[in-house]
């Protein structure tokens, strides 16, 4: 029985890694502004956008606990990247 509960679990977390959906702004300056709507549908992996973006270990794993409707924000270089995950 656990090992049912188990994989339905992997499933369940596996389909939600696909459908996860952030929007992104990055700041540079306050002349340089660019907005990102993610779609991990696209991906070949769990936040695979943020890995390219040289986000740190803790950084993903605060990205991967984020409930929908929460932002966090981050310092990547001289970069700031405010999420919000919508879905």
């Amino acid at each position: 029985m656990k090992s049912v509960a188990r994989i339905k679990e992997a499933l369940v977390q596996a389909l939600d890694f696909r459908s996860r959906i952030w929007v992104v702004r990055v700041s540079e300056s306050k002349l340089k502004d660019e907005s990102f709507v993610i779609n991990e549908d696209s991906f070949q992996e769990p936040l695979q956008w943020m890995k390219r973006r040289q986000y740190s270990l803790p950084m993903l794993e605060q990205v991967e606990s984020m409930r929908v409707s929460q932002v966090r924000t981050f310092h990547v270089g001289q970069q700031t990247h405010s999420l919000v995950r919508v879905k």
